[in-house]
């Protein structure tokens, strides 16, 4: 079925079927309950006003962590829970979640940290059940070559865990094996309105197919939000009162070229000692970040400003032995973290404090979840959580898949200029991922605009002629006019890239 076809035909099963549940917002909390409820033979709905994990689900640092920072608070309980979702991760999703080891650096003269800090890690090797590599003492290894003052440095070695291939490719994994009658995700579909319908005990979603220029209405029992940053605003259209709300935290990155010798990911204190930042090998790229600023405005939450990268160069330039300008960075990934609070709450400092911890808000007068906070580490458990609410109302109408319904033909590869390495085609991604556009192609199917300077486009637009054909296949906004499409891209890279480090 082609991609269009494949879309319409899901719209009309969207429009048709009375689901069991409805689920707003394809992130990871979305999309770890969707493949939850689909196990369990729900008739659900999946929707999300952009691409499956367009939000903060494409911009963390990819980590599975046991919670380590918990430590500094002595929130003992918390780092156990973290590690034992760290570890059943770990366990269960060999393929998509690997063990990879992790090196703190402690700043010169800074002796008594370090000693403290090894301390910590040895606490937390034994809440983690001492299941990860115990933590070690290496005076020499391979980052040497570009740290400053290297002969002085010694590193503190861990073991924690990462997603694979990237942090959006995990979401959408989640979601993509089961479309069929039963279960239906749309990405691309914004919700509109909606109500409840009392006498026929459903909620009705009036939502448009962003795409296919649709508007239709979806009817469910129950609904959940799992809008991620949006969680509040969708509560306020649909008048559902909460006991809590969240508080953003915006999160910036910069992708840089990776150096030879960077193995390990690196971990640094801040210059103020209050947080730590990493240089994380990814790919031919190395991340560094994140910055943790307080935001009031969502969308600009979102946006990378000229001062979070001079803070990140400032800190990063600390360390290295040749300093780094934004000239070199590759790439800006931003993203809001949702931050679970009690709705009278009023914040004291800065958000670091704050626990990352998720709330499960049931209505008591209708049938409607909202999800609070959320990360990757524990979406499984909160997905179970949601799941027993759900089956204490009700229990699922249709039927208990025996197997993956869409994960039909062998993914194909091909070459990018720029990479080592080939990356999924685009026709494959279109033919089985609900790729739609350039963008869900070089940014969560792929991680080419994460991975090649200036989003894909390379420092002098040189890879422009192998953008508009891949723009050509694709069979959403873009396959009308692939030269239309070209100049957006184009016109948004020098927008959010190119304008934010001239400015630095």
């Amino acid at each position: 079925m082609k991609a269009m076809e494949e879309r319409s035909w899901l719209r009309t099963a969207a429009s048709e079927t009375q689901f069991d549940v409805a689920i707003i917002g394809g992130g990871i909390n979305g999309a770890c309950l969707y493949h939850q409820l689909a196990h369990a033979g729900f008739r659900t709905l999946l929707v999300d006003q952009g691409d499956f994990a367009s939000g903060t689900s494409q911009a963390s640092a990819m980590m599975i962590w046991g919670g380590l920072l918990y430590l500094q608070n002595l929130r003992l309980p918390t780092v156990f829970k973290f590690c034992l979702s760290r570890e059943r991760m770990i366990r269960e999703m060999k393929g998509w979640v690997q063990p990879r080891e992790f090196r703190y650096v402690p700043n010169r003269g800074k002796t008594g940290r370090g000693a403290l800090v090894r301390a910590a890690l040895e606490l937390y090797w034994l809440l983690g059940l001492c299941r990860r590599a115990r933590p070690k003492t290496e005076i020499e290894f391979s980052e040497q070559a570009f740290l400053a003052g290297a002969d002085s440095k010694k590193s503190l070695v861990y073991e924690e865990a990462v997603v694979s291939p990237s942090d959006a490719s995990f979401v959408c994994r989640w979601i993509l094996p089961h479309r069929n009658e039963d279960q239906v995700p749309l990405n691309y579909c914004r919700l509109e309105g909606g109500a409840r319908d009392p006498a026929r005990g459903e909620w009705r979603l009036d939502l448009t197919d962003v795409l296919g220029r649709k508007e239709f209405t979806a009817r469910a029992k129950l609904a959940v939000n799992a809008a991620g940053v949006w969680t509040d605003k969708v509560n306020e259209r649909f008048r559902i009162r909460s006991p809590f709300r969240h508080i953003l935290s915006k999160g910036v990155f910069i992708g840089l070229e990776r150096p030879a010798e960077l193995r390990t990911s690196l971990i640094f204190d801040i210059r103020s000692g209050t947080d730590c930042m990493a240089l994380i090998p990814w790919g031919p790229a190395a991340l560094w970040g994140p910055t943790e600023t307080l935001v009031e405005d969502l969308e600009e939450g979102f946006k990378v400003c000229p001062s979070d990268v001079r803070y990140l160069l400032e800190e990063l330039n600390r360390h290295l032995a040749r300093k780094v300008g934004a000239g070199e960075i590759v790439s800006l990934r931003a993203g809001v973290r949702p931050l679970a609070v009690p709705r009278d709450y009023r914040l004291k400092g800065g958000t670091l404090a704050l626990s990352r911890r998720t709330e499960i808000h049931e209505d008591a007068a209708v049938p409607w979840l909202s999800i609070y906070g959320g990360k990757i580490t524990g979406c499984i458990e909160v997905a179970e959580s949601v799941k027993r609410c759900i089956e204490a109302r009700l229990g699922p109408s249709g039927k208990i898949p025996s197997d993956a319904t869409s994960e039909s033909g062998a993914q194909t590869w091909e070459s990018f200029p720029g990479l080592p390495d080939k990356v999924p085609t685009a026709a494959g991604c279109v033919e089985r991922e609900m790729c739609y556009t350039l963008e869900d192609y070089l940014r969560r199917r792929t991680n080419i605009s994460q991975w090649v300077p200036r989003g894909g486009l390379g420092r002098e637009n040189q890879n422009l002629p192998h953008l508009e054909r891949l723009a050509a296949l694709l069979p959403g906004r873009d396959a009308s006019s692939p030269s239309s499409a070209i100049t957006a891209y184009r016109q948004h890279i020098e927008r959010e890239f190119d304008a934010v480090l001239a400015s630095c």
